[in-house]
């Protein structure tokens, strides 16, 4: 390299079993040259706890009027163990282009009190969009961008409409619930939704799938009840 130049040099190490905290450490360059010196550059490393997010998340389908959630049933039962309601996948998108999404969690499990929680790599520190999907339920997105720069983030959907971009949230008995119906994921609830529970309904289908609704693990009327109320009123997503 001449004098008066520089170079970006790659550099790569193994941190070990180093925990959460800011290191001080010198790089060594050597040369093959005898006639330079060995150089040693002050260079520091942080390392950050991954960021807990501690969402609160009410499911219009499994709502049962009181302040919690029922569980989501399949043809034999509970399906999941515990206290889980159901499972949502959440997503970070960049604030400055929704398009962009920045991180995604799947399989997230939902508690019967709307309570989910997951961790977001700390190199996530900037503000992001926090949108929520459900098998057969509305996206439903964070009013405005959501701040990664601590080490505990909480979001509530449940607690007002304005916490939906749009306020795009149904009241029912004092909580805001994330739209249902929309079954085959296009972003709207509409006659599409409504033909594949009616097929699903029209052979006794059961089980765990998107066209229960209503999670109660039978495709029947109930479910067609839930799906031509949203359809009437022209639920749809809507995103930054």
């Amino acid at each position: 390299m001449l004098p008066g130049t520089s170079q970006q040099i790659p550099v790569s190490f193994d941190a070990g079993s180093l925990g959460v905290g800011t290191y001080s450490a010198d790089i060594q360059l050597s040369s093959n040259d005898p006639d330079q010196a060995t150089l040693l550059i002050p260079c520091t490393l942080t390392i950050s706890a991954d960021r807990n997010l501690n969402l609160t998340v009410m499911l219009e389908g499994l709502y049962d009027g009181t302040g919690a959630m029922r569980k989501a049933q399949d043809a034999s039962g509970d399906h999941f163990a515990g206290s889980t309601a159901d499972q949502v996948n959440v997503e970070l998108h960049n604030s400055a282009n929704y398009s962009n999404i920045i991180y995604s969690a799947s399989n997230v499990n939902l508690n019967i009190n709307g309570t989910a929680s997951i961790m977001v790599p700390a190199v996530h520190s900037g503000s992001y969009y926090v949108t929520i999907r459900h098998r057969n339920s509305i996206e439903t997105t964070s009013a405005a961008p959501v701040s990664f720069t601590g080490s505990t983030i909480s979001y509530n959907f449940s607690s007002a409409a304005t916490q939906a971009f749009g306020s795009n949230l149904k009241l029912v008995s004092g909580k805001y619930l994330v739209y249902t119906g929309d079954v085959n994921q296009d972003g709207i609830v509409d006659s599409g939704d409504m033909i594949n529970i009616d097929n699903d309904a029209s052979t006794f289908a059961t089980g765990y799938i998107a066209t229960d609704a209503n999670g109660d693990g039978l495709i029947d009327s109930g479910d067609m009840i839930m799906i031509d109320n949203n359809a009437g009123t022209f639920i749809s997503a809507i995103t930054p």
